[in-house]
């Protein structure tokens, strides 16, 4: 685990230090990332932090999707607690997981982090029927700024 404050710019830059250190030596064992910072319902793919996608090496993608026929393991903790939340997973059948590994992806010549992000991101929910969402996790638990909330106004007044 690298754990680290996400507001402290120097815990990012000492994050990001010990990713290209460790993606730089051969022997090591390739990283977890799940670049969209939290979990989602299983239907979308959220924007993915960049970090990850600026410290070179090849990323290997994994697309994941529960099936919930038995028991849906996403817990929506707006309206369940979590001992209720627990008490169905334990009780459920099974939690049926799909995973699918996709072909390695590196870095093109002139591609930014970003775009390098979006086109995996593309790729795993391709992959997995999802519909990608052009915003961070960061919205489950944080007020909407108000320039967001103004250019979809004006996107949608544009559409009227």
């Amino acid at each position: 685990h690298v754990w680290f404050e996400r507001s402290e710019i120097k815990d990012r830059h000492l994050v990001t230090k010990r990713l290209r250190e460790h993606v730089a030596d051969k022997s090591k064992l390739p990283i977890l990332i799940f670049p969209e910072g939290t979990c989602i319902n299983n239907t979308s793919v959220m924007m993915f932090k960049k970090g990850s996608f600026e410290i070179g090496g090849t990323i290997y993608p994994v697309a994941i999707k529960y099936d919930p026929q038995f028991g849906d393991a996403f817990w929506n903790s707006s309206k369940y607690n979590i001992v209720s939340y627990l008490l169905r997973i334990m009780t459920s059948w099974a939690i049926v997981c799909n995973v699918w590994y996709l072909p390695p992806m590196v870095r093109k010549e002139g591609e930014d982090a970003v775009q390098f992000a979006n086109r995996v991101r593309s790729a795993i929910a391709h992959q997995g029927g999802l519909t990608e969402l052009p915003w961070d996790g960061g919205l489950k638990r944080a007020k909407v700024k108000d320039t967001f909330k103004e250019e979809q106004q004006k996107n949608y007044s544009k559409m009227l």
